[in-house]
């Protein structure tokens, strides 16, 4: 019985405290909460940046994903992108609403793009996200958008 018993505990213990792998058909988004919530807490702690939007999302295949947003021109904002497990390169493309319509403003693809933008005025934002490149034979991943600046309660 004491052996039992033990042996059932060891299990619970083992199987309770392990965690377990991310398999390639696993849809979950904990391990991209994962990488942004220590990405946020550098960035706020460490980097003296002020996060104002975090976005998250599934993309699939060769789609887009497409954020709107109104930037302020008092801050100039980083737009970094980031894919999960299963994407090795994502694309960020920036426009801005003009007048008559769309008008380009950057873009970059890398495993983390990241771009500055620096507004002139209180304009409309838009912001493209796409996959590049997945790992392995992946077709579906989840990225984050992180939205950024100088925070201006601590100074420099």
């Amino acid at each position: 019985m004491k052996k039992t018993a033990l042996l059932i505990l060891s299990l619970i213990f083992i199987v309770g405290f392990s965690r377990p792998a991310f398999p390639q058909s696993n849809t979950t988004m904990q391990d991209i909460f994962e990488t942004i919530n220590k990405k946020v807490i550098d960035l706020e702690e460490t980097q003296n940046q002020e996060v104002v939007n975090v976005t998250f999302d599934l993309i699939v295949g060769t789609n887009k994903k497409v954020v709107l947003r109104f930037l302020d021109p008092a801050f100039a904002y980083n737009i970094s992108v980031i894919g999960d497990r299963r994407i090795s390169k994502v694309k960020i493309g920036v426009r801005k609403k003009g007048d008559a319509d769309w008008e380009y403003v950057d873009e970059m693809s890398g495993e983390k793009p990241t771009l500055r933008v620096e507004p002139t005025g209180y304009d409309q934002y838009e912001f493209t996200i796409s996959v590049d490149q997945f790992k392995g034979d992946n077709t579906t991943g989840h990225f984050a958008l992180l939205l950024y600046h100088k925070n201006p309660e601590r100074g420099n």
